[in-house]
């Protein structure tokens, strides 16, 4: 396991969208990278408070629709 390939399976990880070998892999790398482990930090963070924002409260309905427009190209 090396950086890159740690770093790409972080979301998958955090997860728990892993095969237990790549998991151990994984969590092997963090222990001993930390740059790695910095990074694996941050989007645990970051996934944590999109999850704590997207419980409390929905996205405005003229976001949605200004989405839907881009998205559909209305």
């Amino acid at each position: 396991m090396n950086c890159r390939e740690c770093v790409e399976h972080l979301y998958e990880f955090l997860d728990r969208e892993l095969t237990p070998e790549l998991e151990r892999q994984i969590r092997d790398h963090l222990e001993d990278c930390p740059p790695c482990g910095e990074q694996f930090d941050f989007e645990e963070l970051f996934l944590k408070f999109l999850r704590a924002r997207c419980r409390t409260q929905g996205a405005p309905a003229e976001l949605k629709r200004r989405v839907l427009r881009e998205l559909f190209g209305e």
